[in-house]
């Protein structure tokens, strides 16, 4: 499949089955995130792969967006994997005060980019998925985060169910969204 009909296919899975993702297909989603892009090539991630269902419930009720409350539906995914960012990049070591090394904003930019690595990877390999950005004080808690390290984003990974009700997904045209060396400038 050619990149952008993956792009273009790639949803947020709302309903999951039970099914869980098999251990080579996990592999390589993870080996997608490894290869993601990051700020001075830092790589300020770490993975925390979570199977069990009461870790996982507590994790998505910390969702905001309210991750409509997939805890109080009756399927949930099967694993999650969140993405912990190390303190060190943004703080300290790496981070701020100091102007020319990378600060927050560049931390967050970074795990966003494993993340849709995981889930452009999963749905190449018929495996759904959904971006959350959860409590950072629970998901500290829930997986035992320690130093200051935090996980602002977890993936959900699972097998989707049929029909669970996927909006229409429409997009912006390119002509509303493009402006020529100046915003507002159209062409």
């Amino acid at each position: 499949m050619d990149f952008l009909s993956l792009a273009k296919r790639r949803h947020s899975t709302s309903q999951f089955l039970a099914r869980k993702v098999d251990g080579k297909k996990l592999r390589r989603i993870l080996e997608a995130a490894r290869w993601s892009p990051s700020f001075l090539n830092l790589q300020p991630w770490e993975f925390v792969i979570v199977t069990k269902r009461q870790k996982i419930e507590a994790l998505l009720k910390a969702a905001y967006y309210g991750m409509y409350s997939y805890a109080e539906q009756k399927n949930p995914p099967p694993m999650l994997v969140a993405i912990v960012l190390k303190k060190k990049y943004w703080e300290g070591e790496y981070g701020y005060p100091r102007r020319d090394k990378p600060g927050i904003f560049e931390a967050y930019l970074s795990i966003a980019m494993p993340a849709l690595a995981m889930a452009l990877a999963a749905e190449e390999l018929g495996i759904g998925s959904r971006i959350l950005n959860v409590n950072e004080h629970v998901a500290a808690r829930e997986l035992g985060l320690t130093g200051g390290d935090s996980a602002p984003l977890v993936v959900c990974l699972g097998y989707e169910k049929q029909k669970s009700g996927q909006k229409n997904r429409k997009r912006k045209s390119l002509k509303e969204l493009l402006h020529y060396e100046n915003y507002g400038h159209r062409g």
